[in-house]
């Protein structure tokens, strides 16, 4: 099996992890979410249970990883929120990414997608319920998508590839893996290339899932206060 692993293609051993790292985890922390909207639909208590599933996910992951090179991107969440360059960085990356996301709907004239819909079923339920889970959504967005493609995936394309080719596969999977209209492939690649970027020069996955996490919440709250 060891040698099977050696000499499988990276680009193909990026889309294995793709599926083992990610589907499982979203998957689980999404059935809580609805089991939570179904049984106690006047509380938003699957919090907890996502909170539980991330941080054994996290530590699982940490435990299980072999990225331990210099040049390989670290996954670890901690990093200097008061550097004045971090702050840019989560800025600079944040707006655009939001600003990619709203103007590519604009543009192209989407008026659905299967997370706008997701997102849009939360304003049938009050604040207390919806705003907890939406932050379990955007947490677990946040922490193992850019655990799966910075984490594992860019360092096995890193290693093989150069980084343009490394960040077109990655991209290329991130873009697909969020059953997009087509129309909003080449945005969510340029998305996912300006985040491994970012991930490649700071080293690790600390601002990248902390600007995705922020992201995606501001994002759901505002699509659930109606701003949007």
């Amino acid at each position: 099996m060891k040698k099977v692993w050696q000499k499988t293609p990276a680009w193909l051993k990026a889309l294995f992890l793709n599926i083992v790292l990610l589907y499982p985890i979203i998957t689980i922390n999404q059935i809580i979410i609805q089991l939570n909207l179904e049984y106690f639909p006047e509380y938003g208590v699957g919090l907890i249970v996502v909170l539980a599933t991330l941080y054994l996910y996290w530590k699982i992951i940490t435990k299980w990883n072999l990225f331990t090179n210099k040049d390989d991107i670290q996954i670890r969440f901690k990093f200097n929120i008061l550097d004045k360059k971090n702050v840019l960085s989560i800025i600079g990356l944040g707006l655009f990414t939001f600003m990619m996301i709203y103007f590519s709907y604009i543009i192209f004239k989407i008026e659905s997608t299967p997370q706008l819909e997701l997102i849009n079923t939360f304003s049938n339920y009050n604040a207390i319920t919806a705003i907890p889970l939406l932050l379990g959504l955007a947490l677990t967005a946040g922490v193992v998508e850019e655990v799966t493609y910075r984490g594992f995936m860019q360092n096995i394309t890193n290693r093989k590839y150069s980084k343009i080719v490394s960040y077109l596969i990655i991209g290329i999977l991130f873009s697909i893996v969020h059953f997009l209209p087509l129309k909003l492939i080449l945005p969510y690649i340029l998305i996912s290339i300006a985040y491994s970027y970012i991930a490649d020069k700071q080293k690790s996955t600390g601002l990248v899932m902390f600007t995705h996490f922020l992201v995606d919440f501001v994002m759901f709250l505002l699509i659930y206060y109606k701003a949007l």
